[in-house]
């Protein structure tokens, strides 16, 4: 628990360090925020606009940010950048949460290596300490990918529900989580018909009338009693429970998006655009798809893909994956599987890609390459390899941090953070704000900050001018 108290303040500190004057201020981040700001009763109830059409399926990530705003808001005057460090908390939490269920699995150094390697991929330092849903989506799919993994043989029903919603949570955040969150219903569901023997000793009697315990039970001939495979009506009956229960986690999670639809019919709904592109393709192409899918996973762990080219490792990865934990289809589920499942959605796909769609899948490509190092029949050498990687993850970690500020950063916040607080110090009412600054985007709300200080817009008041540096004149 030290270590991972360590982890997590490392991480945090990685993610928000300078986020008071680099926070990306844009027309989204304004847009979202000032939902956060407002009461729980105007908050939507579904998710953000999506490119794939419509808006997300759930309200997940508006009622996180909404709650981020209430615990951190306080510490920064509820500035935008309070958005910005709920989501850089979020990301740390469910980081620190794969950590530990995987230094059960793992050696420790290997499990550090793979969780620092995953939070200090440059674009993850930098989307982390954005208002946007992807980041909070991978968050949440980190999570789901812990409490997977550490469900066991004999998961109590709390405990899959929680992983069901969770990962439907993440499915609501962002559509890319689908990616990780199918596998994990396919593998709840599959778990107990791949079963060999049931989780609970039963008994059995033999002569004499002694009972001891013993697996599920098959009877030959003579009436001797030998341990056996689980009967498929068993499993089937479990495995019919199991999805019954996702199936109603999900119903429970999406009756805000429902009363929405009621409220509003003729809105758009659901990834129509995603959906008509895929529909209307005219060819499957599994092996472009594949490449663009371990690519752009790639490219955001390592930030070089002109250099380097995954698709054969990975798949080699994924075959020693295959062959060694042939028998744990949840491990296999967050980690292949999410490769599969991105490459089979995006194999009719013609359009171009957006880099960020893949968030969600850079924990399943690590695990995939972590995995395949603890499959090593020698756990020293396996912990050797882990402490080395967690050797050059750290000493790489300084260069890796300087190269997230090719993302998301946006120095010309620091400006209109300060110039607005001196202007909401000073003039309670504006009738405009002008900016004198090169770089300012023009999606920027020049208003927004000066508004949530107190200050007013109003006819007739004075005009301020924020000059390069923070430096104000109200004429």
């Amino acid at each position: 628990m030290a270590v991972a108290a360590a982890f997590f303040a490392c991480v945090v500190l990685i993610r928000t360090h300078d986020i008071a004057n680099s926070f990306l201020m844009l027309g989204e981040q304004t847009r979202d925020w000032a939902i956060a700001l407002g009461g729980w009763r105007e908050l939507p109830l579904t998710g953000a606009p999506s490119t794939a059409g419509g808006r997300g399926f759930g309200p997940a990530y508006y009622w996180i940010l909404w709650i981020g705003r209430h615990l951190v808001g306080p510490f920064t005057s509820n500035l935008p950048h309070a958005g910005g460090i709920t989501v850089a908390l979020l990301q740390s939490a469910a980081d620190t949460c794969l950590l530990v269920v995987l230094s059960r699995r793992v050696p420790i150094t290997l499990a550090l290596a793979m969780c620092l390697f995953i939070a200090s991929a440059p674009f993850d330092i930098s989307i982390s300490g954005a208002i946007w849903n992807p980041p909070v989506a991978a968050a949440l799919i980190k999570m789901a990918t812990a409490l997977a993994l550490s469900l066991g043989d004999a998961p109590t029903r709390w405990r899959i529900a929680a992983t069901a919603a969770v990962a439907w949570l993440a499915v609501q955040a962002h559509l890319s989580a689908v990616f990780v969150a199918a596998p994990i219903f396919a593998a709840l569901i599959a778990q107990p018909l791949l079963k060999r023997e049931t989780g609970a000793p039963a008994t059995r009697t033999l002569r004499g009338g002694v009972e001891t315990g013993a697996p599920a039970t098959r009877t030959l001939r003579g009436g001797v009693e030998w341990p056996g495979r689980r009967s498929f009506s068993e499993g089937g009956r479990r495995a019919a429970e199991l999805a019954a229960l996702a199936g109603t986690v999900v119903l429970v999670l999406q009756i805000p998006y429902a009363v929405s639809y009621l409220r509003e019919p003729d809105a758009p709904i659901g990834p129509t655009g995603a959906i008509n592109a895929m529909a209307n393709a005219r060819s499957i192409d599994v092996v472009k798809s594949y490449s663009a899918v371990v690519n752009g996973t790639s490219d955001l762990l390592v930030h070089q893909n002109d250099t380097w080219k995954f698709q054969f490792p990975v798949l080699a990865a994924a075959i020693i994956m295959a062959i060694r934990w042939r028998k744990d289809p949840m491990l296999l589920a967050v980690s292949v599987g999410a490769i599969v499942m991105a490459t089979a959605l995006f194999a009719t796909w013609t359009r171009p890609y957006d880099s960020y769609w893949f968030l969600t899948t850079t924990t399943a490509m690590v695990l995939t390459f972590g995995m395949t190092i603890a499959a090593l029949p020698n756990r020293a050498a396996v912990q050797w390899i882990g402490a080395g990687a967690l050797v050059v993850v750290a000493v790489l970690l300084p260069s890796r941090a300087g190269q997230a500020k090719e993302f998301f950063s946006y120095p010309q916040y620091r400006t209109m953070r300060i110039g607005s607080t001196k202007l909401a110090a000073m003039a309670p009412a504006l009738r405009d704000i002008r900016v004198n600054f090169e770089g300012a985007h023009p999606t920027m709300d020049k208003y927004f900050i000066y508004k949530i200080l107190g200050g007013r817009i109003e006819p007739g008041a004075p005009i301020a001018f924020i000059d390069e540096g923070g430096g104000v004149r109200v004429e």
